[in-house]
C-alpha cells in the first residue's frame, strides 16, 4: 500500500425491508455487524469504521472495536446509496484522497479475512483504479435477456447471442458485494465503486450470499457451520 492509509467502511444503517434489523440480526452466534468488524480486523486492517443511523448498531459496533460515524436520515433511506453513506464518512473522518478504502457490507457474512487480504494484494501499489470480489453465475445469461425500447425488443449485444449455445458466451461474474477495495480519490471523483481498471478477486458462488431475507440468513449460517465454522 506504499505507506497510505487502509480503512475498512462497514455501512450498517437500521431500517431493512426484506429482513427487518438486518445488520444485527446473529449469525453463528453474534450480529452480522460484529461478524463483519471482526473479519475486517482478522484481515489485519488497522481501522475499522462503521457508518450507521442507529444507536444499537453504533454499540454493538464500538463494542466490537470499531469506530462509528453516525450517518443523517437523509443517507440512511432504502433509496439512499452506499456510496453517499461512505463518502460522509470519509468526510467526517476528513480522510485524505490517498486513503484506501474497503467496504465491507454486514450482509456478505461469508466473506473472509483472506478475501479482504486477496483484495488488498490485488489492489497493490495501483494509485487509481478498484477491485471487486465476484462468483460465478450460472443462472439466466445476461447476453441472453433483451430490453423492451419504445414497445420494441432489442438484444443486449447482438441477436445471435440469443440463440447460442451458453457455452460460447464470455463467462459470467457477478459482484457479490463482499468486498470492493478503491482509493479515495477515485471515489469522490468517480462517486462509484468501480473505477477502471477494475480487478476481480474470485470465490466460489456458494460462499457468494447476500442477505436480504431470513431465507437467505438461514442458508448463510446452514454452509457456515457444514464448513466448520464458528
Amino acid at each position: 500500500m506504499s505507506g497510505r492509509e487502509v480503512v475498512a467502511v462497514v455501512p450498517a444503517r437500521g431500517g431493512s425491508v426484506g429482513l427487518p434489523g438486518k445488520n444485527l440480526a446473529p449469525f453463528l452466534g453474534r450480529p452480522l455487524v460484529t461478524h463483519t468488524v471482526a473479519t475486517a480486523i482478522a484481515a489485519g486492517l488497522p481501522r475499522v469504521v462503521v457508518s450507521t443511523d442507529d444507536t444499537r448498531i453504533g454499540e454493538v459496533a464500538s463494542q466490537a472495536g470499531a469506530e462509528v460515524v453516525r450517518r443523517p436520515a437523509e443517507l440512511a433511506r432504502s433509496t439512499s446509496r452506499t456510496v453517499d453513506a461512505v463518502l460522509h464518512t470519509l468526510d467526517v473522518l476528513d480522510l485524505p484522497d490517498s486513503t484506501v478504502v474497503v467496504l465491507l457490507q454486514p450482509t456478505s457474512p461469508l466473506r473472509t479475512g483472506d478475501d479482504v487480504a486477496a483484495c488488498l494484494q490485488l489492489h497493490g501499489t495501483r494509485t487509481t483504479g478498484s477491485v471487486v470480489q465476484v462468483a460465478d453465475s450460472p443462472e439466466h445469461h445476461p447476453l441472453k435477456a433483451c430490453l423492451l425500447v419504445d414497445g420494441r425488443l432489442t438484444p443486449v449485444r447482438d441477436w445471435p447471442d440469443l440463440e447460442a449455445p451458453r457455452q460460447v458466451l464470455p463467462p459470467v461474474l457477478r459482484p457479490t458485494g463482499g468486498v470492493y477495495v478503491v482509493g479515495a480519490g477515485d471515489l469522490r471523483r468517480h462517486r462509484r465503486f468501480f473505477v477502471p481498471e477494475v480487478l476481480a478477486q474470485v470465490i466460489p458462488a456458494e460462499r457468494a450470499v447476500d442477505i436480504d431475507t431470513a431465507e437467505d440468513l438461514r442458508i448463510a449460517q446452514e454452509r457456515a457451520r457444514a464448513w466448520g465454522w464458528s
